[in-house]
């Protein structure tokens, strides 16, 4: 007998190339089998998934989960509410606190929570004060430290690279190669927040290796990924080319309709969707991943490859592949129950312009780690009357 039994969903797991629908049983905390239609056998416990979809756990590459600092957010009501199984913190601790965030919260999170480690000391603690602006806070050396200490948690290094964050000129610059230089000596990897920068885009990512990731790739504003005239520049493009991956990074002010819709209609697609959820965009524009990815949809972009960007790119960008964003049999059971409500949704961007689409996807169901968890949309307690179970 399996543990739980989702029956009846359409699976879509990138990772295998698959998409059709099948049972999926676990057992033990792991996947242990994808099954035809209606030949799961009995379950402790089944989830009714007819009419929905079934997909590894979502990962969100970009969230901020330290609530000893400003916005920052429960990680285990993000998972229940949002179907994210694993999550990345963006930076909100540096080398002076990473330790006791961990202690504090990583450590009693029940989802996984990994975290990047800010170039500034202080990591977001006072940052509408400019966590770089004063150049004593850059501590390269102290987060290789930081890293090396925690290891499998700590997995790269965040800068904000905006002119108000990291300053202006050569300050800016030195702050950039500093955590750059920060990713090669721990042997991670990078991820840049563009804001308004103090070098252009072209420049900013002319210093990125294959593995660095740039987030807040479609925002608006004076820097972007597109040109005056809308146009994906030739630089950004390369650096795609050579390895450099492109995150959404929705968050509070860096997500425009215009941007996105460019790039997209360019072939420019994102590696991955994220969130960028903070106390300030939990409650609109943002609201959770499935939100973020039904903006997807409506621009066009097919399911699968959505959940592509939500699962399957997410994982080989940790280097996790082999172990979450996906539903092979034997790892480990985290499974996401996305519910397609059809009608005409209000989406809106950063900058509160509005898109309309019709189908908005809906965590119903979230499994973390085997365990069929007590929040979502309420299919995992929806029974017809009669019906075999």
């Amino acid at each position: 007998m399996h543990d739980i039994l989702i029956r009846g969903g359409k699976v879509i797991d990138p990772s295998q190339g698959l998409a059709a629908d099948r049972d999926v049983a676990v057992k033990d905390g792991k996947i242990a089998a994808l099954l035809e239609p209606g030949s799961g056998g009995q379950a402790q416990v089944t989830v009714d998934a007819t009419g929905h979809l079934v997909t590894p756990g979502l990962i969100d590459l970009h969230v901020h989960v330290y609530p000893h600092v400003p916005l920052g957010v429960d990680a285990d009501q993000l998972c229940i509410s949002g179907g994210v199984t694993t999550m990345l913190d963006t930076g909100s601790a540096g080398s002076n606190n990473f330790d006791a965030f961990r202690r504090d919260f990583i450590d009693k999170a029940h989802c996984q929570v990994l975290g990047l480690v800010n170039l500034s000391r202080a990591g977001l603690v006072a940052s509408e004060l400019g966590e770089l602006m004063d150049r004593r806070y850059a501590d390269p050396k102290g987060v290789v430290a930081t890293i090396e200490r925690n290891r499998g948690v700590a997995v790269g290094v965040k800068i904000r690279a905006g002119t108000h964050i990291i300053g202006a000129g050569k300050d800016g610059w030195d702050n950039l190669r500093e955590a750059i230089q920060a990713a090669r000596d721990s042997k991670t990897w990078l991820m840049v927040h563009i804001g308004e920068c103090p070098m252009s885009i072209p420049e900013l990512v002319n210093e990125l290796s294959p593995g660095d990731v740039l987030t807040h790739c479609f925002k608006g504003g004076s820097t972007r990924v597109t040109d005056d005239h809308g146009r994906i520049f030739d630089d950004v493009r390369a650096a795609r080319e050579r390895g450099v991956e492109f995150d959404v990074g929705h968050g509070y002010g860096s997500f425009n309709w215009s941007v996105v819709e460019a790039a997209l209609e360019q072939g420019f697609e994102p590696n991955t969707i994220s969130t960028d959820l903070h106390g300030m965009n939990l409650h609109g524009p943002v609201f959770d991943m499935p939100t973020t990815m039904s903006k997807f949809l409506m621009l066009g972009v097919p399911i699968e490859r959505v959940v592509e960007m939500s699962t399957t790119n997410p994982a080989k960008t940790l280097g996790l592949q082999d172990q979450i964003g996906t539903l092979k049999v034997g790892t480990a059971a985290d499974i996401t129950v996305l519910e397609q409500i059809e009608g005409r949704f209000a989406f809106f961007d950063s900058y509160r312009e509005e898109r309309v689409g019709d189908t908005l996807l809906v965590a119903a169901a979230t499994v973390l780690r085997g365990k069929l968890l007590p929040g979502g949309g309420g299919r995992r307690m929806r029974f017809l009357a009669g019906e075999a179970r």
